[in-house]
């Protein structure tokens, strides 16, 4: 088939799509990634004694998910530690006892994503946000939590907000709708992780170089395809020859019969309204408009060997009114540390760091300071809470910069009230622009217009998939 097809970005879902459609005998395709390398929001670098996940991290689960599948039986995968119960530590250094700990987080996540309130939040007409307070306020008014004060449970919500933020990939939970919108989690492990080689061996198994499994499937590389630093500032998809001309910042243009475009759903906010021509149908851009992309970056510390024990599982935050007024004040990096929800260790490979996690508007500041103000602020936390340890400075810091980085300006979606209200949804972003003929001129790929599994890795090459089966009924 000599069917020109521009794919735009190199990411899981840009690469899922090239390898589906040149086995199916498609071998006039193109991929044009604007950065410097193949990965998108998966970013594997080294750092430590090993390797670290920039973006994503983990193998969400194992029953439907097709990460799972394709690195099943390939000796890639392997099941992480799991934390067996958070470590809440208020901001002057006082441990919350476990008893009351295992009390409010049975709580929380039971209202968050419980089989016990499914119903109830299928059916909430409001936020994630506006439901769990009304849950969670009623329980701490029965006998059960009796034991519990009012500051301690104030504390516990605060930090749950920002931990529900970081699994939705949302900015406030007062914005993500109770409806998840046809989303459903996998079963099984949810945290597996890649041994010693990162998520980018992914882009391996997609292109069937990792041995194992069905050996009938030939190697497919996609790297011959893929032009770097060609970042797409006009998709023109009117043109009277019935082609699509896609012009890149460089000056270079291309031309297609088909365009798959993968960029991710904050590229799209901030530029489908130059990006396209002519502009895209009110529908499309709604869709665009209402559903929301988060930012939810990672700080990693290095130290010259653990000043924490063998089986420490790391902590979460709990801020006191006169420490978080403290920390507000700090002349570089008040209006951001309260936003680190914990630090936790890495895994066995990496034993002398420990990774925190920053969300929403607070990571979105963090992204605005030097490295050298990023450590020392997280230095600073660490011994905030930890003031039992006598904690070195770390010999090495790195953070992940996603809203700031212009190529991807978050770091994964979700389904919000806005959406709803625009009466856009996940579907309306997966539908192609058709030309008269029903023919798919601009198709529309990555994790954001996956309906089942949006935020994730799995929806993401789903997508992808999706967009050259569209391709490949077409022309059959």
């Amino acid at each position: 088939m000599d069917k020109k097809i521009v794919i735009i970005g190199a990411g899981p879902s840009g690469v899922a799509a090239a390898t589906k459609l040149m086995s199916n005998g498609f071998s006039n395709v193109t991929i044009l990634e604007a950065g410097n390398r193949i990965g998108g929001r998966i970013n594997t670098i080294s750092f430590g004694a090993n390797v670290v996940d920039m973006g994503a991290q983990w193998c969400h689960g194992e029953k439907n998910n097709v990460v799972y599948e394709l690195a099943k039986g390939k000796n890639v995968l392997a099941h992480s530690t799991k934390i067996q119960e958070l470590k809440l530590i208020q901001s002057d250094g006082t441990d919350v006892p476990i008893e009351i700990t295992k009390k409010l987080s049975d709580l929380a996540f039971d209202l968050y994503d419980g089989d016990d309130y499914d119903d109830e939040r299928s059916q909430f007409n409001g936020s994630v946000g506006n439901f769990f307070a009304k849950k969670y306020n009623e329980a701490l008014k029965t006998d059960e939590f009796k034991d519990i004060s009012p500051e301690l449970a104030h504390q516990f919500y605060d930090l749950f907000h920002e931990l529900a933020n970081s699994l939705d990939g949302a900015n406030s939970w007062y914005e993500t709708s109770c409806n998840s919108h046809e989303y459903e989690d996998c079963e099984g492990d949810r945290t597996l992780n890649w041994k010693d080689k990162g998520y980018v061996t992914v882009f391996d198994l997609l292109q069937n170089k990792i041995p194992g499994g069905d050996k009938s499937q030939p190697i497919i590389d996609v790297i011959p395809l893929i032009q770097f630093n060609k970042e797409v500032m006009k998709i023109a998809y009117n043109q009277p020859d019935g082609l699509a001309k896609i012009t890149c910042k460089d000056g270079s243009s291309y031309s297609a019969d088909h365009v798959i475009c993968t960029v991710s759903l904050g590229v799209l906010k901030e530029r489908c309204l130059s990006m396209f021509e002519p502009l895209l149908p009110r529908w499309k851009y709604n869709s665009i408009d209402g559903m929301m992309i988060g930012t939810v970056d990672k700080i990693y510390l290095e130290f010259d060997k653990p000043f924490w024990s063998e089986n420490w599982e790391g902590f979460s935050c709990l801020w006191n009114l006169e420490q978080l007024k403290e920390v507000r004040e700090d002349p570089v990096n008040g209006d951001w540390l309260e936003g680190i929800n914990g630090f936790y260790p890495v895994n066995p490979l990496q034993p002398n760091l420990i990774c925190g996690w920053v969300t929403g508007d607070f990571a979105r500041k963090m992204e605005e300071k030097s490295d050298e103000d990023v450590k020392t602020g997280a230095e600073k936390i660490l011994r905030q809470f930890l003031k039992h340890l006598n904690i070195p400075d770390a010999t090495k810091m790195i953070r992940s910069t996603w809203y700031s980085n212009p190529l991807f300006r978050g770091s994964y979606s979700c389904y919000t009230l806005k959406a709803e209200a625009l009466e856009g949804n996940v579907q309306k972003l997966a539908e192609p622009i058709n030309d008269s003929n029903e023919k798919p001129i601009v198709q529309f790929a990555g994790e954001a217009t996956s309906t089942k599994h949006y935020s994730c890795v799995h929806g993401a090459i789903e997508s992808g998939w999706r967009e050259a089966d569209r391709l490949i009924n077409f022309y059959k």
